[in-house]
């Protein structure tokens, strides 16, 4: 593994440690009863990338080790070197002192490569000792995300849903205007206060833009009638080995806006029967754990609780 005080080798990088928490960074580990094939299917993956020189460790001592990634789209987006933890291996009898001095000296070691930055990481609920090393080491939980599932998608019935369309480049300015007008101010981006309101209601205009136009997303299903000022983005999703042949959708990103007012749950349900047209027998998606009202939605159509993760954050400001 590389020191706290120097940059990682990808052409070294060792083989990812498995332990008890591992699985549940998998984000279908909801899936299966299988924990151990996701934790193994995470990891080859994760080697995968390390290998390539995607994502690097950091060795925090004590067998400790922390893997992180730049990312390049929100570093050149936010003007601000953007760093991800993906996954964090703790060997068993470390103390709790040991893994905060490692999240603290991660934080150390970046602010070497850049005189600012802002790192993030999306820990499962189950890796306490992860949550407990970030939270007493300066990083701050800023978001906790619900994740819910059918996994009977065939059964999905839904009656009396109006039409629905594919969205196309002339929807964008509709698209960026319902993204910025529907705002929630529990997500990452607007809850962190690394970004300013601006930069968030940017971020999510942008991204919604380029589901369209640069494939982000395979779905991007808007009412059929009238302006595009409500939308739901969706991906068709690769199956881990650990789900073996099962197809997997992914529900992503969404807004209404107040002139369409009662649409969610109608995009919910239309996205949810091109799902299974297209032979998904699986969807999920992801939302604050403070969304009571599209927890609703999602439980009215049948979905549930699958999994649940914390988001933390910490940062440096260019002065």
């Amino acid at each position: 593994m590389n020191s706290a005080n120097s940059p990682a080798n990808p052409a070294a990088q060792p083989a990812i440690a498995i332990d008890a928490t591992t699985g549940f960074y998998s984000p279908v580990s909801f899936l299966t009863r299988n924990l151990d094939a996701c934790a193994q299917d995470f990891a080859d993956d994760l080697c995968d990338e390390l290998a390539q020189g995607k994502a690097e460790i950091f060795d925090g001592g004590h067998g400790i080790a922390i893997v992180f990634r730049k990312l390049g789209w929100d570093t050149n987006f936010f003007g601000t070197p953007t760093f991800r933890v993906d996954y964090t291996s703790v060997p068993a009898g470390v103390p709790l002192t040991a893994v905060q001095q490692a999240f603290g000296a991660l934080r150390a070691h970046l602010s070497t490569l850049a005189p600012a930055y802002y790192l993030f990481a999306e820990v499962p609920s189950e890796d306490t000792t992860a949550i407990a090393g970030m939270s007493g080491n300066g990083w701050r939980m800023i978001e906790t995300r619900i994740t819910c599932f059918r996994d009977d998608l065939q059964q999905f019935t839904a009656d009396g849903l109006p039409p629905v369309r594919s969205a196309v480049a002339d929807d964008i300015p509709a698209l960026r205007l319902a993204a910025m007008e529907a705002v929630n101010v529990y997500d990452r981006f607007h809850a962190d206060d690394f970004f300013t309101p601006q930069q968030a209601d940017d971020f999510l205009a942008i991204f919604v833009e380029n589901s369209v136009k640069e494939g982000y997303a395979d779905e991007v299903i808007v009412p059929a009638d009238g302006p595009a000022n409500a939308f739901l983005t969706g991906n068709y999703m690769a199956t881990p080995p650990a789900l073996g042949e099962r197809k997997l959708g992914k529900m992503v990103l969404s807004a209404v806006t107040p002139a369409r007012r009662g649409w969610y749950v109608k995009l919910i349900g239309a996205l949810s029967l091109k799902f299974k047209e297209r032979g998904i027998d699986t969807a999920f998606m992801t939302t604050q754990a403070t969304n009571r009202a599209v927890l609703k939605v999602w439980f009215h159509h049948g979905y549930r609780f699958g999994r649940c993760t914390h988001i933390f954050s910490t940062y440096i400001k260019q002065a």
